[in-house]
Parts: structure tokens; C-alpha cells; sequence
């Protein structure tokens, strides 16, 4: 009987006796240990997987947040690296230029800078009369002209003034064909202006490329100049998007886009339908986020947004674009078309 044990068995009809052998005793608590152990075996490992997959998380948002501070560190980088770049040529320029106009570059190579400085102050004090005429001439031709209404300013170049009055309905025409401007939006309240910010979802101050319009899902998105498209697409951050290349190294881009109707290569007008707003990509609601690049340097597009036809008071507040130069190269094409345009007229006939 020691080799065996009793299981008794009780209920309203009675008990009953079951005598087992002592080895099924050791087989049942063997039996239950080994469940336990793989029960507490499987908790264990679904609480570890559970810890590594908050790790995982924890390190996923360590990084976008290193992304957005690199990206932000980067961009403000490259725009200290324009401006010091910018003043470089500026300088260069301007040393060539004193020096061809004063005749100082020619044989005076010894002079020191000091005597270089007092020879230039002399040279141009001789001309400051002749300047001063010439400056007065140009207010009264901008004043008739209604370019400033009277308003002098003494902040610009004489040569960009000459530039500025000299500007046609043909010149100012192909400026706002080419070049963005207006809102790309019918809804021109913005939400989110261009520079540092604090992003609205990762909580970090990051530089923002551009500008953001309020907008509804489906609302219509147009071109804000002529142009090619070069780019359609989807990122993670920007969802859908486009990028437009435009005339004289302007590029508009538009994102968080709902539906895209164009594609590369795609040649549009201004104001021509590229898509629709929506909620694309990494957004806190729907929203057009919209960018102008010259160079492929991001730059405030609230100047261009609020650009009207004939005012010329961009080309004094927007900065680092040669606006002289890009008037004169328009100048030129007006000039070149207009004389192919008179090579065409038919001759007289000869009766």
C-alpha cells in the first residue's frame, strides 16, 4: 500500500476511493511545474518583447528629433554661408569697380591702402555734384512716371533707380509671368510663417523652408508663375508634392497635397490647376505648405505672396536676388523680340 496513494472523490451521492500508484503522483506534479515554468517562460518573453518595442519607439523619436535639428542647423548653415558669399562678391565687385573708375588700378600698385582710401575721396567728391544732378533727374522722371509716387530713397543705387523707371507694361508682364508670385491659394490667410519655429508636432524649434496657407481638403492649388514641372512625388514628411521649375532660377514647391494633376514635364501658366489641397504626410491638419527657391535656396515667399502688378517695391526688401541684372536681361529679350517681330513685316509692294 506505501506504493500507492488515495484520491477521494465527494458530492451529494456519496464518496468515491481511487488508489493510484505513487509514480503517477511524481508524473501529475512533474506535469503541472513544466506548464507553470512555460507559462512564466511565455510572460517573461512577451514582457521583454513589450520593453524593446517601447526602446524602439523611444529611439525612432530620438532621431526624427536629431533630424529636424540637423535640418534646421543645416539650413541655417548654408544661409550664413550665401550671405558671407553674397557680401564677398559684393566687396569684389566694388573694389573693381572704384578702382576702374578712379584710375587707381593703373600703375598706382604701390600705393598703400591709406592713400588709395584719401586719392578715392577726392576723386568722388569731385563727382558728387554731378551725382547729386543726375539723382535729382531721376526723382522727377520716377515721380512723373507714378514709380514712387515723389517718394525718394535714399537706400538704392543710383543704377537701380535708372533700372526701375525705365521698367514697361511688357517688362513688368513677363516678371509676373515668370516669377512667383501671388497666392497659389484662393484662401490667402497664412498660418505659419517662413524662418524658426517651433514645430507643431515634434514640439522642437526647426526652421520652416516656407510659408503654410490655411486650406481645406479638395480646395484648388494653382501655379503662381510659368514654368516646367520637374518633380511629383510622396515623402514621409512632405506627403504628396510638387516642384515647379520657373524662369531665371526660380522654383516653387507644394506640399501635404490630396491629389496631383500634373506630372513631369508638364508645361503650365500661371494660375493654371495643379492639384488639390489635402492632409498628406506629416501634418496637424490640412493645410498647403508652399516654398519659393532661388538656386535652390529656400527664400520668404511672403514678399511674392503679397506682390502686385507694376509695384516695384520687392526689389528693394527681397535681398540677395541681382535684380538690376535679371531687369536688364528682360530688357534684352523684349529688345531681341521686338526686332525679330519687325524683320517679319512684309515689304511694301511695288506697283
Amino acid at each position: 500500500m506505501r506504493d500507492h496513494f488515495a484520491i477521494t472523490v465527494s458530492d451529494t451521492r456519496g464518496s468515491r476511493f481511487y488508489r493510484l500508484h505513487r509514480n503517477w503522483k511524481t508524473w501529475i506534479f512533474g506535469l503541472a511545474g513544466l506548464v507553470l515554468a512555460v507559462v512564466a517562460g511565455s510572460t517573461g518573453f512577451n514582457v521583454f518583447q513589450w520593453g524593446e518595442a517601447r526602446a524602439m519607439q523611444a529611439r525612432i523619436q530620438g532621431l526624427d528629433a536629431e533630424l529636424l535639428r540637423f535640418d534646421a542647423e543645416n539650413s541655417r548653415l548654408g544661409q550664413s554661408l550665401a550671405r558671407q558669399q553674397e557680401q564677398l562678391h559684393a566687396i569684389s565687385v566694388a573694389l573693381v569697380s572704384i578702382e576702374r573708375d578712379s584710375d587707381l588700378g593703373q600703375g598706382d600698385g604701390n600705393l598703400s591702402l591709406e592713400d588709395r582710401i584719401r586719392l578715392l575721396a577726392v576723386h568722388y567728391s569731385e563727382k558728387e555734384a554731378q551725382y547729386s544732378e543726375i539723382g535729382s533727374r531721376v526723382q522727377q522722371i520716377e515721380g512723373i512716371m507714378g514709380i514712387r509716387g515723389g517718394e525718394q530713397v535714399v537706400d538704392e543705387g543710383l543704377g537701380s533707380r535708372v533700372e526701375l523707371a525705365s521698367l514697361t507694361a511688357s517688362h513688368n508682364r513677363i516678371l509676373h509671368d515668370s516669377i512667383p508670385n501671388g497666392f497659389p491659394t484662393t484662401n490667402e490667410h497664412v498660418t505659419s510663417d517662413f524662418g524658426t519655429r517651433v514645430h507643431p508636432l515634434s514640439g522642437l524649434e526647426s526652421f520652416h523652408k516656407g510659408v503654410d496657407l490655411r486650406s481645406e481638403i479638395g480646395e484648388t492649388v494653382h501655379a503662381t508663375a510659368d514654368g516646367i514641372v520637374r518633380e511629383t512625388g510622396y515623402t514621409r514628411l512632405s506627403g504628396k508634392r510638387i516642384v515647379v521649375q520657373h524662369n531665371f532660377g526660380f522654383e516653387t514647391r507644394y506640399s501635404h497635397l490630396e491629389s496631383v494633376d500634373v506630372e513631369p514635364g508638364d508645361i503650365v501658366h500661371k494660375g493654371d490647376i495643379l492639384a488639390t489641397s489635402g492632409n498628406t504626410g506629416r501634418t496637424d491638419g490640412p493645410h498647403l505648405h508652399y516654398e519659393i527657391r532661388y538656386l535652390g535656396k529656400a527664400i520668404d515667399p511672403r514678399q511674392f505672396l503679397e506682390w502686385e502688378f507694376g509695384s516695384h517695391e520687392i526689389f528693394s526688401t527681397v535681398r540677395g536676388i541681382k535684380w538690376p541684372s535679371l531687369i536688364s536681361l528682360i530688357q534684352k529679350q523684349i529688345t531681341h523680340q521686338t526686332l525679330q517681330l519687325s524683320q517679319l513685316e512684309p515689304a511694301s509692294s511695288v506697283r
